[in-house]
């Protein structure tokens, strides 16, 4: 299956949403998409991100992953942006659960949801 991805804003919000639909099978891919996303939350001054990854299927290294958390972190990527994952189960995921305890060891300001209403609670209130 070929990976694809689409972006929309939400200026009433201040969010972009991206959708990734497909497969990933390399790292690289998702690095991507998430530099996009941030480049366009900068350049629109908005305050969050929502990466719809629930028709994605994941399927590379986790230590390249974990390589690609370190940039993020050492390179401050987000400033004050934070991003919403919204992945498919995420309990019983072990990549994206592998993901969530990553990011909140590295103080990312990321978080993996299971639904959008949760998701956007937390970009927009800081609510969980």
């Amino acid at each position: 299956m070929v990976f694809t991805q689409q972006h929309r804003l939400d200026l009433v919000n201040r969010l972009v949403i991206f959708e990734a639909v497909g497969h990933v099978d390399h790292v690289d891919k998702m690095e991507v998409v998430i530099k996009k996303a941030i480049n366009l939350a900068h350049i629109h001054n908005l305050k969050g991100i929502l990466l719809d990854l629930t028709g994605l299927k994941v399927t590379y290294d986790n230590v390249l992953m974990i390589d690609a958390f370190v940039r993020m972190r050492d390179e401050d990527w987000f400033g004050i942006l934070r991003l919403a994952r919204l992945v498919p189960n995420a309990a019983h995921s072990h990549t994206h659960g592998l993901i969530a305890e990553i990011t909140q060891k590295f103080n990312l300001p990321i978080k993996t949801f299971d639904t959008k209403s949760k998701a956007i609670a937390w970009l927009l209130y800081d609510y969980e």
